[in-house]
């Protein structure tokens, strides 16, 4: 197994990502073309299924873009699941302390260091050596997003299998009294303080979700970007669009 994405973060650089809810594969064969680092497949709080999801992995397999999927919960049998389908790294949600990430990793290693069950029906049908170089290529991302994973921050980052994270920024608003307040004092220290922690684990930070522009989430130390959601674009494109064309029509009407 080669993991693109942990090679990129691994040689210090940005990786750039989208997250995807629509559970078609016409989505994907149209965003792996573009060029994005890794497409996060949210089944957390998208309706995406095992099933509709591998469609929309095997409708980009052409391109270099890393599948990562961000599992509902800390559960034995979903991170099986997707590991199975050939996800390169699971999104740990609602990460509150050391034993939780303990868990995932149990969960997402083979014997005889953790638990996985066999049966990677996809992810090894063209990999000979998938089981014997999975544990050590998979991404374990636990999500800080909650008053408690800050303050064990440190403690949940040191775990030799965690090598990179992400921050989810509107949860961890709202457990600090701060919801979407992204320069009160106490979300901005909160930010610092995840940030001093990677520095100090020699984890590698990202952000799940934009609570500012790009430059700053990239100069502020984040290398792992995802910078929208597939909703959001097809929305915002869509509507750009029919405001332009309300606006030529209501010259056209002028003249």
């Amino acid at each position: 197994m080669r993991n693109r994405l942990r090679e990129i973060l691994r040689r210090g650089e940005v990786a750039l990502g989208i997250s995807v809810s629509i559970g078609h594969p016409f989505i994907t064969d149209i965003l792996g073309g573009i060029g994005f680092d890794f497409i996060n497949f949210d089944l957390q709080h998208a309706p995406l299924s095992v099933e509709s999801t591998l469609s929309m992995m095997q409708a980009m397999s052409f391109s270099e873009t890393t599948p990562i999927m961000r599992v509902p919960w800390n559960e034995f049998a979903i991170i099986n699941s997707v590991l199975d389908i050939g996800a390169h790294g699971i999104i740990i949600p609602f990460v509150n302390t050391r034993e939780d990430v303990l868990k995932a990793i149990r969960y997402a290693t083979y014997p005889p260091k953790g638990m996985r069950s066999y049966g990677p029906i996809r992810a090894s049908l063209r990999d000979p050596k998938y089981v014997e170089t999975c544990d050590e290529e998979i991404l374990i991302l636990p999500q800080i997003e909650t008053q408690e994973g800050l303050d064990n921050v440190e403690d949940i980052l040191s775990l030799d299998r965690i090598e990179a994270f992400f921050v989810g920024p509107y949860d961890l608003s709202r457990s600090l009294g701060v919801w979407r307040e992204w320069d009160n004092p106490k979300f901005e220290e909160a930010i610092q303080r995840i940030l001093d922690a990677a520095e100090n684990t020699g984890t590698v930070p990202g952000v799940l979700a934009l609570f500012e522009d790009v430059q700053k989430t990239i100069e502020r130390g984040f290398k792992l970007i995802c910078i929208g959601r597939d909703v959001r674009f097809l929305k915002q494109a869509a509507a750009s669009a029919l405001q332009r064309a309300k606006n030529m029509k209501n010259e056209a009407e002028k003249k």
